[in-house]
């Protein structure tokens, strides 16, 4: 099987069905890709996991993507004039 037909293949997946696939390739990943896959060092992927179950467990708590770069713009431009003003 092809890549572009596994992809397509996932991509038919219902979002559970994907999310399944995540967890498992995350949790496989170092035997499917090999030792030098993973750089992290053990407390890196403790906090990894950890932020991917609370994501999973609490989905509600999640920001969209979606105006991310434009409200760390405007984060950064409010930081910017603030110091502008006080130097």
């Amino acid at each position: 099987m092809s890549v572009e037909q596994l992809e397509a293949e996932i991509l038919s997946l219902s979002p559970e069905e994907r999310q399944r696939l995540a967890v498992w390739f995350e949790e496989n990943r170092q035997k499917l890709l090999g030792d030098d896959a993973d750089d992290l060092n053990e407390d890196q992927m403790t906090e990894v996991v950890r932020r991917r179950d609370m994501a999973l467990a609490h989905p509600d708590l999640l920001e969209p993507w979606d105006g991310t770069i434009e409200r760390a713009r405007a984060r950064l431009n409010e930081v910017r004039r603030s110091k502008a003003s006080a130097g």
